[in-house]
């Protein structure tokens, strides 16, 4: 019997409607709102990589970023991404993983247009999320990748509403 292929689309939008789920849940007595985090229909691609350029042509008022739509005062921009294995502990170590420094980068100028920090979420198969983010949180990070630091979503999500608003 031949085994079935994951849609990989299908899978990146699952888990991001679960993180807006989580951030709505998590922030809903800040924001007052079951559903103040959605997953981004157009998942950042109309103003992310080489459409960029957009972002000198088009009105940004009302621009959404990242692959989560976030309230207008939280702090970052998410980007989501899960992925069936994750990279091998040589390769942090050596601090080359082309996948990250591909999400990084996008991350990063999503962040950068919306004027937010970078939030990059990373699900692998049977492994808890983590959170890499270029700014120390406070909390005693899993790793660190260059000039990034990695948490456990778990614990970035108990830090007070201000690290967050």
């Amino acid at each position: 019997m031949a085994s079935s292929k994951v849609n990989g689309k299908n899978k990146g939008s699952s888990f991001e409607r679960k993180i807006a789920n989580m951030l709505s849940a998590r922030f809903m007595p800040v924001t007052g709102l079951a559903a103040a985090f959605r997953r981004n229909p157009d998942s950042g691609s109309f103003f992310g990589g080489s459409n960029t350029k957009r972002t000198v042509t088009h009105n940004l008022e009302h621009a959404n970023f990242g692959d989560i739509i976030v309230p207008e005062k939280f702090k970052f921009s998410v980007e989501c991404k899960h992925y069936k294995t994750g990279p091998t502990f040589a390769a942090i170590v050596k601090g080359k993983i082309s996948e990250w420094d591909t999400w990084i980068a996008q991350a990063s100028q999503d962040a950068s247009n919306s004027n937010k920090t970078m939030m990059l979420i990373v699900k692998y198969n049977g492994v808890d999320e983590i959170v890499i983010t270029s700014g120390d949180l406070g909390i005693k990070p899993i790793l660190l990748y260059k000039n990034f630091v990695g948490y456990r979503l778990d614990d970035v999500l108990k830090l007070p509403d201000k690290t967050f608003f």
